[in-house]
């Protein structure tokens, strides 16, 4: 009886880790429910993630500078812009020898 209960055991926690790790693939782990509305300064921009496909809404994070993490919306001009100087601000740096 005490190795079918050691059976069940060890299952449910093969099923938990698989849930874990399925989770865990879909990176950043956060999501967005309300949008920075106001336009911020490009140069304050380090870099930008989308939110994971699971979010209810689509959004990009802005990271600044000082570290702090801004939703924002990425249907606005303002964004598709910044994310767009971002990107060529990256991959001018990675060009350079």
């Amino acid at each position: 009886m005490s190795s079918r209960s050691l059976l069940l055991v060890l299952l449910v926690l093969t099923c938990l880790q698989s849930f874990t790790m399925g989770q865990s693939q879909n990176e950043p782990g956060v999501c967005c429910f309300n949008f920075q509305m106001r336009r911020i300064p490009v140069d304050n921009i380090t870099e930008y993630k989308q939110t994971r496909r699971g979010c209810v809404k689509d959004g990009i994070i802005f990271i600044l500078k000082n570290g702090r993490r801004v939703c924002v919306d990425p249907g606005v001009k303002w964004v598709k812009g910044h994310m767009i100087t971002v990107d060529q601000r990256l991959y001018a740096s990675t060009k350079k020898p």
